[in-house]
């Protein structure tokens, strides 16, 4: 039996958002439902006061796992096929190289009605996202990925309300400060006591946020594996705008598997602080080259966010990655040697796809002027060739369709009012974009 759609996501995976929603994957963020695991009547499943267990047979789960197993793409899987089919990595691809579960084990494990006994196939891959407490208010993001966001989305919006996959959320005004308790749900216990019961499954655990390493309840899980001899069979995975690299979590990295970070770096200088607001270079940088130090078991990479803001710059960052920045383990990998990069799909107004046909174009012309470059400068094949990945996938996709008619006035806009309420402008920071807008 084939299938061109097969994950191991379904099976071995679990999935919990910032507001606690458990949910498919974080590619079905871009779906109306965004991935979210809902019991009968409607109501998602919540890591804040429900079982993590009960969520892995619901309806979508099901559905999803049979679609795979007939070589049907679920709605929940759309940014994988887009991706695919521009020739970018989707997650798809990466769960495959990463896991040894199998079609055929899938095929084994399911029930005609797409049920799995979750005794016998126990979760060992979870990705947490630990509420929206964060430091940061990028450019791309909002309030339901940072706590940072309410004030500005106060001001943008005029409204102290804002959609999520539960509903509307209320920002209130207390006595801490702005706050939504939809994202208190790190601070349920018995969520922990669940994850501590299943480490001895665990394999992978990938933490985000917000920015995870705010999160100190998920530095007394680390001590928890350490402490019963699991860390060493867990690798544990990070995706962290590299603001902050506390002590306590360097020495808890030293006993486990394996290390990975995603460091959410977009650029350099002022780009950088532009897209990641109130973000310093000097300071993650500084951060960057500590994490490029750290011991053999800790892995990282550059997490590129593509936007319309930063994809110009793009180039510049990747010339400065292989010349200047004198990383030694950082995007080190014969796979990914330069950056590794992601488009943002959403919101569509800061997607590259909005951007003038006139922008594109030049842009296009940058890119291959990037490869000339890479050519003349006799880089290693590996590194040649992943130019040429990056380049391909990231001019397929802006140029595959447009969203400016739809979109751009929206970016205009959205970009005018922050810069004013940031102090902050687009002409310092992307002045070719500058003459389109209105």
């Amino acid at each position: 039996m084939m299938s061109n759609t097969f994950c191991p996501i379904p099976w071995i995976f679990q999935a919990v958002r910032a507001n606690g929603d458990i949910r498919v994957c974080c590619q079905a963020n871009v779906t109306p439902n965004k991935g979210v695991l809902r019991k009968q009547d409607g109501l998602a499943y919540n890591a804040g006061f429900d079982s993590l267990d009960d969520s892995r047979n619901s309806e979508l789960m099901r559905a999803m796992r049979l679609n795979m197993l007939n070589n049907q793409w679920s709605q929940e899987c759309g940014r994988c096929l887009t991706e695919e089919s521009n020739g970018l990595h989707s997650r798809r691809t990466e769960e495959l190289k990463q896991w040894d579960y199998t079609l055929e084990q899938a095929i084994a494990d399911t029930d005609q009605d797409g049920n799995i006994n979750t005794e016998l196939v126990p979760v060992r891959h979870y990705d947490i996202r630990f509420g929206n407490f964060c430091n940061l208010k990028c450019r791309m993001c909002g309030p339901t990925d940072s706590s940072a966001w309410y004030e500005d989305w106060i001001k943008l919006t005029g409204s102290n309300t804002f959609k999520d996959s539960s509903g509307n959320i209320t920002i209130e005004n207390t006595s801490k400060g702005l706050h939504a308790k939809e994202f208190d749900w790190p601070n349920y216990e018995p969520f922990w006591q669940q994850l501590e019961q299943n480490a001895d499954t665990i394999e992978h655990v990938y933490f985000a946020g917000g920015e995870p390493m705010l999160i100190e309840r998920h530095y007394d899980f680390l001590e928890y594996c350490v402490q019963n001899d699991y860390a060493k069979n867990i690798s544990v995975e990070y995706n962290t705008n590299m603001s902050t690299l506390p002590s306590r979590v360097k020495k808890l990295w030293e006993w486990f598997k394996s290390v990975k970070i995603g460091a959410s770096i977009d650029g350099m200088e002022k780009v950088f602080e532009y897209q990641r607001h109130p973000a310093k270079w000097p300071k993650t940088l500084k951060n960057l080259q500590t994490l490029d130090n750290m011991s053999g078991n800790v892995r990282s990479w550059l997490a590129f966010t593509v936007t319309a803001y930063t994809v110009d710059h793009m180039i510049d960052f990747m010339k400065w990655k292989l010349t200047e920045s004198g990383f030694k383990k950082i995007n080190s990998t014969r796979g990914k040697p330069i950056i590794t990069h992601h488009v943002a799909h959403h919101p569509k107004h800061l997607n590259i796809r909005v951007l003038p046909n006139e922008e594109k174009a030049r842009l296009t012309e940058r890119f291959n002027d990037f490869l000339t470059w890479i050519e003349e400068n006799n880089f290693e094949k590996h590194v040649v060739e992943h130019a040429y990945r990056i380049v391909n996938g990231v001019c397929k996709y802006m140029n595959s369709e447009s969203y400016y008619n739809d979109h751009w006035q929206e970016f205009c806009s959205y970009t005018k009012k922050l810069d004013t309420m940031r102090n902050e402008s687009i002409a310092e920071v992307c002045p070719n974009l500058e003459k389109y807008m209105i």
